[in-house]
């Protein structure tokens, strides 16, 4: 399944850069994360409570950046495990300098197994497009002092 969002964001590339690839930043953002806890410059644990009818739970596995191409774009790979079952994905991330702001573009592509499977990719689907406005919207207060809300393109 994957899923497509892009969003202009405030400030330079090279700062939003920055602000995707800080784990901290990741942990206080991201919808349902409870911790990020780093193994390296790239790879940290995860723990994520979801609380959403059918597959709410708590899930643990890895986050892993890859494929890094200084400002430009990057991959982050993971992977979590639940008593309800399991997912995996990628998600691929494109910034682009504007005159306003700095474009990013989030393509998400991941998969789901055991009784998360069970409730539709519809489901899942639509789960996923609103964890990454969520994101998006709480990932824009972390770049702006005053918190203005993020604008979709």
């Amino acid at each position: 399944m994957e899923v497509e969002h892009t969003q202009l964001l405030p400030g330079p590339r090279e700062g939003v850069w920055d602000r995707l690839l800080d784990f901290d930043v990741l942990a206080r953002t991201l919808p349902g994360v409870e911790r990020l806890d780093p193994l390296g410059p790239d790879v940290c644990t995860l723990v994520a409570r979801v609380i959403v009818p059918s597959i709410t739970g708590t899930y643990e596995g890895k986050v892993e950046v890859v494929e890094k191409e200084p400002i430009d774009r990057y991959r982050l790979r993971g992977e979590a495990r639940g008593r309800l079952g399991w997912v995996r994905g990628e998600a691929h991330f494109r910034l682009e300098s504007l005159p306003d702001g700095t474009s990013v573009t989030a393509r998400m592509d991941f998969q789901a197994g055991g009784m998360l499977r069970s409730v539709g990719q519809r489901f899942m689907e639509a789960v996923v497009r609103s964890m990454l406005r969520d994101f998006f919207a709480a990932f824009e207060k972390e770049l702006t002092p005053d918190g203005a809300g993020a604008r979709e393109r």
